[in-house]
């Protein structure tokens, strides 16, 4: 039986944000219809081994500007998922104004980079093939 969530203090979420990921279960070569957006997981595991995540990314079929992707930490403790980071476009009355992306493309850009994916370009063909580049520098706070 779950317990009550935990408390995580902004360290230890920084952590889990930042600490280097590799792909565990890799997404779909492309986004897969579901009413009315497109949809793609895929499953992270801390490069130590230790920790699980899942991402998502959705995008709206009908104003591809409409996007999330994020990530969850998975506790072994049974207490649930825990979303950690989010990238969102501009819709359902969030205030989605950022500096570090304007479009899908950059916002995958930037959650692979923030949420430190090591192999993100053995899943990605698209940053592989060069069209979705990586800033060379820090993203802005």
């Amino acid at each position: 039986m779950p317990t009550e969530p935990r408390r995580y203090t902004q360290e230890e979420i920084d952590n889990l944000i930042g600490c280097a990921k590799v792909v565990s279960e890799p997404p779909k070569r492309d986004l897969k219809p579901d009413r009315g957006h497109f949809r793609n997981d895929m499953r992270l595991k801390s490069a130590d081994g230790g920790r699980e995540f899942r991402a998502f990314i959705r995008r709206s079929e009908d104003l591809p500007e409409n996007f999330s992707i994020g990530m969850a930490f998975l506790p072994r403790d049974g207490t649930g998922e825990i979303v950690l980071l989010r990238c969102n476009g501009p819709h359902g009355g969030y205030n989605a104004v950022n500096r570090d992306f304007a479009s899908y493309e950059e916002a995958l850009q930037y959650f692979l980079r923030t949420a430190n994916v090591t192999d993100a370009r053995t899943y990605f063909a698209d940053i592989a093939q060069g069209r979705l580049s990586f800033a060379e520098e820090e993203p802005n706070p």
